[in-house]
């Protein structure tokens, strides 16, 4: 017998089986359609009887309902409505804050004097810091913001002082430091590496910051801001010699005042001067900082100058 020889079939070369008819009759073609040729559907009315286009609106075309992610200046700004006179309450939280400004620096020379002790005064001040903190944390104020702004800026002017006091202390050597003699009136120990740091801090957040939340409330409440940059400079500089005329006072009028503090003569009323003059420089630039004028000022009332009765007083001949 032989072996049947195995054809291989190309796919080319098979018999095509013909489809069967449909039952039906013959089947139709198929015809794709693109989707711009699909007839559309139209939609039953609403319901409600409403209708309207849908627009779409860009984030910028949006009403805004609400602040979401408010800064502190913003919340602050949302306490309450600008009016044209502050309240009894109003006025009190502005008492407490000056008298809080002014006790640092008066301290010294009640101490100087020896009409009171500057310890007893400092722990007087501290309570009445603590009063005022707690009304800053339950029951804030537009003006904390300008309170703050203040301190910081006193405490940064204070700074740039020191650096041409502690030149002439230290390096030229016209004057000694009183700045640890007063850090001992506080602690009432003699002069010591723990007095000299109480009195710098002392000197930094009380005096100094003291000096510029003074500064910017009566900055504010009298209209300074809506000065124009050189006005406002200027008057931080006058401002920051009221102190200086009042530690000068105190030197030479007090019985004790140069053997408490330092030597009164040229060198240490020009260094003392020069260092305050200094201070209004920076405190005046700071405050240029601060937002101000009529639309960006944080002030919450009219300032005094702009008033109706100062405006009157200005208009007669």
């Amino acid at each position: 017998m032989f072996a049947e020889e195995t054809v291989r079939l190309r796919p080319g070369d098979l018999p095509v089986r013909p489809r069967p008819n449909s039952l039906v009759g013959n089947e139709p073609k198929t015809v794709r359609l693109r989707p711009s040729e699909v007839p559309l559907k139209t939609l039953p009315k609403a319901i409600s009887g409403f209708e309207g286009k849908t627009v779409r609106l860009r984030p910028v075309d949006l009403p805004v309902i609400g602040n979401v992610a408010k800064t502190v200046r913003q919340r602050y700004a949302d306490l309450g409505t600008v009016r044209s006179a502050p309240t009894t309450w109003d006025f009190a939280r502005l008492a407490l804050v000056l008298v809080l400004a002014s006790m640092p620096i008066l301290a010294i020379s009640v101490e100087v004097f020896g009409l009171a002790s500057q310890s007893t005064i400092t722990m007087v001040t501290i309570s009445l810091a603590a009063v005022l903190g707690a009304l800053v944390a339950f029951a804030p104020h537009r003006i904390d913001v300008v309170v703050g702004r203040g301190l910081i800026a006193g405490m940064v002017a204070c700074i740039v002082y020191d650096g041409a006091r502690l030149f002439a202390v230290h390096v030229l050597g016209l004057m000694g430091d009183f700045i640890p003699v007063m850090g001992s009136f506080v602690t009432g120990e003699p002069d010591t590496a723990g007095s000299a740091a109480v009195g710098y801090v002392y000197r930094y957040i009380g005096d100094a910051g003291g000096l510029g939340v003074a500064f910017f409330v009566v900055a504010f409440a009298v209209g300074i801001d809506r000065w124009s940059n050189v006005q406002a400079v200027l008057a931080a500089v006058g401002f920051a010699l009221f102190p200086w005329a009042g530690l000068i006072a105190t030197v030479a009028l007090a019985p004790r005042g140069e053997a408490m503090m330092f030597s009164l003569n040229p060198a240490t009323f020009t260094i003392t001067l020069v260092g305050h003059l200094i201070f209004g420089l920076v405190l005046g630039l700071a405050f240029l900082k601060a937002p101000r004028g009529r639309e960006h000022s944080e002030w919450p009332w009219t300032p005094i100058l702009e008033t109706r009765w100062v405006k009157k007083v200005r208009s007669q001949p």
